[in-house]
């Protein structure tokens, strides 16, 4: 009996059968991994974000931050170009490059950004990282004080009390001093304090006058808030 059960032979299906079932079970391990991979794939990279961007910067992770800026800038975001640039000038997670940082503070003060068109205006002022041209330095000092901008104000006014870049009027540097004062600066309110003596009073109104004619302007433009004294 034994002897005719060892010589017995699978039927072929059931031999056929065995590798099908194996074959079988790897494809159905496979598929299940496939849709395992689906379901557990992760998710997509956020969007970089303006506003984090600028909290790495604050926190010290400047080669993070400096190329999220180039980024949301290279995307067309005005305020991001700024702070491209800002980094740019500053050699700041990235190497100084001046012109480069001219490019993206046009950019962004063609946009609108007031904290760009100051810095451009300080830049021709300056004459360091620029051609120096006073010309170009009160007009954008003045479209960014106009604005409401308090740091180009007080330039504007340092500008015209010491003659730069035109006469020198002291009348009107008073006017633009006083306008940064009331726009929170307090290096600003310094400067028109020492510029007052000097005034007749007749100059002085003249300067009151030109105040209350500027601030209506500057309100009606401004697009960032005052700057905490």
């Amino acid at each position: 009996m034994s002897t005719i059960l060892q010589n017995r032979k699978p039927p072929m299906g059931h031999r056929l059968a065995l590798p099908y079932l194996a074959a079988a079970g790897i494809i159905g391990m496979a598929s299940a991994a496939l849709v395992d991979h689906t379901w557990h794939t992760a998710p997509p990279t956020p969007p970089v974000s303006l506003q984090q961007a600028i909290v790495d910067f604050d926190t010290g992770h400047l080669t993070v931050a400096t190329a999220a800026f180039r980024t949301l800038a290279n995307a067309g975001d005005n305020h991001a170009a700024y702070w491209y640039g800002h980094a740019l000038d500053r050699g700041l997670g990235t190497p100084t490059d001046a012109n480069a940082a001219i490019t993206q503070y046009l950019k962004a003060s063609a946009g609108g950004v007031t904290q760009a068109g100051t810095r451009l205006g300080e830049l021709y002022l300056d004459g360091n990282a620029a051609p120096q041209d006073f010309v170009k330095a009160r007009s954008y000092l003045t479209a960014a004080a106009e604005s409401g901008n308090a740091r180009a104000a007080l330039d504007l006014g340092h500008m015209l009390r010491e003659g730069i870049g035109g006469p020198a009027d002291p009348v009107t540097a008073y006017a633009w001093l006083e306008v940064a004062s009331l726009r929170g600066s307090g290096p600003a309110q310094y400067e028109r304090n020492r510029l007052l003596p000097s005034l007749s009073p007749a100059q002085q109104a003249q300067a009151i006058q030109q105040v209350s004619k500027i601030m209506p302007v500057v309100a009606a433009n401004a697009t960032v808030p005052p700057a905490k004294a």
